[in-house]
């Protein structure tokens, strides 16, 4: 893998370190009966001081891998959830032996993981894209709180979190005790503090 991140952009170096760093323990083979070809990752210490939290998951897809021998082409995929690499996958590989060094990045792709929450594509409608590249698509759920919507944003301590109500105002709601305490800084500012 190092030798494929090393032939992409400057943006993927961060992932050339996490190898260097060695957080990977192991690697699990057969993890998923949906994705065969998957190859996913356990961590050792210091996987935090990579960890990008605010990061959308994406998978960097259309590499190309050469088995040994150079008869076969394989599409070779990079998942990344987090900032952190998390597995990997070369379709079709059987027991052919793959050439780390013919990686084809030429036509990477970056592709971030599919929006596939309802409540999430509400969201989108009502906030600016500056602010919802800032949340992330996971982490959205709608709920009627005093007869008002809001979406859960992001989770504070003690079960308190930050919530946008559905005509654009960010809150802070507390539950113990439960208040909406409108914010005035701009979202930016709050999931940074």
């Amino acid at each position: 893998m190092y030798k494929t991140l090393e032939k992409l952009p400057t943006e993927f170096e961060y992932l050339k370190r996490q190898i260097e760093a060695d957080i990977f323990a192991s690697s699990l083979v057969g993890y998923s009966a949906s994705y065969p070809d998957y190859v996913a990752f356990s961590y050792a210490d210091g996987i935090s001081a990579f960890e990008r939290k605010r990061e959308h998951g994406y998978k960097i897809t259309n590499i190309k891998v050469r088995d040994i021998g150079g008869s076969k082409t394989f599409m070779y995929v990079i998942y990344v959830h987090n900032g952190v690499i998390t597995g990997y996958s070369i379709h079709g590989l059987k027991k052919q032996i793959i050439d780390v060094i013919s990686a084809d990045t030429d036509a990477y792709v970056k592709e971030f993981y599919a929006d596939d929450n309802e409540d999430y594509e509400s969201l989108k409608r009502i906030i600016s894209k500056d602010d919802l590249k800032l949340i992330k698509p996971e982490n959205v759920y709608k709920l009627n709180l005093k007869g008002r919507v809001f979406y859960h944003i992001e989770d504070l301590e003690d079960g308190d979190f930050i919530g946008i109500e559905s005509n654009g105002q960010i809150c802070k709601i507390t539950h113990d005790p439960f208040e909406i305490i409108l914010l005035k800084e701009n979202l930016a500012e709050i999931l940074s503090m």
